[in-house]
């Protein structure tokens, strides 16, 4: 195991900026996720990583070495991507012990090695099938089967989950995490679902057009963004953000320059939960039952769009007219211009 240190880290292609400047502390056996949407350059940043781009500048350092100049073998990495990367005419057997095939590892050691890795990943009876006998999700497993066995320092991977179904993709989510933990291997993970990135990580690095927004726990960019990017990127529905225009003379004392409030879906309330909770006037537009919940869109008076997320399924006819509350402790206060929290 070991840590990984991204320090000043650019990619430019031409006069483009992939990624601009990162900074990145990747703890020993910690699992960091890199979340954002596509083309934010999170793939180009693991690629760099795992020397399968060059870098423009900056260091990459794995356990305290520079391998900015190193080649992929020499990196002590193992890599697991989105589309499985098996070689079709080998069986499940061959290819965990190609890579250690091409090393010298001693016939006694790869045994050890596949064997323990078909246990913890149970495809112990797929081992003489051929990966087109085999479903996505034992692909998948195949390929971090073939990642175990190396043993590396650190674990990269590249959007593993996107080529499954949703069923699977929970159910692949949990074991990775599991795994993760089991082997407490150094990890950095890619991914766009903010869903995904919020289950599985030790910490988030939500990225945007090459830069970092926010680095923290998945509770901490939760319930705290930094920036209005991170506020409407994280969370299903997102933070609803609302000009501090709508809220008319409701609005407590804001920190100065605040002109954007934020508030989460499921912190508007069709009643009151307290004296001091600010009302908004609204029209009830959409009704969507989800299981438990229901999403319901209301649009304020000046026209402003807003999702709640309330509990059952509330008897509320489109097209009348209702109030929403919100208690100002669940207000985020922000700066269009500057994009960023006011209350720093």
């Amino acid at each position: 195991m070991a840590t990984i240190n991204l320090v000043d880290l650019q990619k430019d292609y031409g006069n483009s900026h992939a990624v601009r400047g990162i900074n990145l502390s990747v703890a020993d056996g910690e699992l960091i996720v890199l979340v954002g949407p596509s083309g934010c350059g999170k793939s180009t940043l693991l690629r760099m990583v795992a020397g399968l781009e060059t870098v423009t500048s900056g260091r990459i350092e794995i356990g305290g070495r520079d391998v900015v100049k190193a080649e992929p073998a020499e990196r002590d990495i193992a890599m697991v991507f989105q589309n499985y990367a098996l070689y079709p005419h080998m069986t499940v057997r061959g290819n965990l012990e190609y890579g250690l095939k091409n090393r010298g590892t001693p016939r006694a050691e790869i045994d050890r090695r596949v064997a323990e890795a078909a246990d913890i990943l149970k495809i112990g009876p797929m081992l003489d099938r051929k990966p087109r006998q085999l479903s996505g999700g034992q692909r998948q497993r195949v390929a971090m089967g073939r990642a175990i066995v190396r043993e590396p320092a650190a674990f990269l991977f590249d959007e593993p989950l996107s080529n499954l179904d949703a069923k699977l993709r929970v159910q692949m989510r949990v074991e990775i995490r599991k795994l993760q933990r089991r082997l407490k291997t150094t990890s950095l993970y890619v991914t766009h679902d903010q869903l995904e990135a919020m289950t599985l990580a030790d910490r988030l690095v939500v990225m945007n057009q090459g830069l970092v927004e926010q680095i923290g726990t998945p509770t901490q960019v939760y319930d705290r963004p930094a920036t209005l990017f991170v506020a409407g990127f994280i969370g299903s529905p997102p933070m609803n953000l609302i000009p501090v225009t709508s809220f008319g003379n409701e609005l407590p004392n804001l920190p100065e320059n605040t002109d954007i409030v934020g508030v989460r879906p499921d912190q508007l309330k069709l009643e009151p939960s307290h004296d001091a909770a600010i009302s908004l006037a609204a029209t009830a537009e959409l009704l969507e039952p989800i299981g438990g919940e229901s999403h319901l869109h209301v649009r304020l008076a000046d026209g402003q769009t807003v999702i709640l997320s309330v509990p059952g399924r509330p008897a509320i006819a489109e097209g009348s007219a209702i109030t929403i509350y919100a208690n100002p402790s669940a207000l985020h206060p922000f700066n269009r211009q500057t994009g960023r929290r006011t209350d720093h």
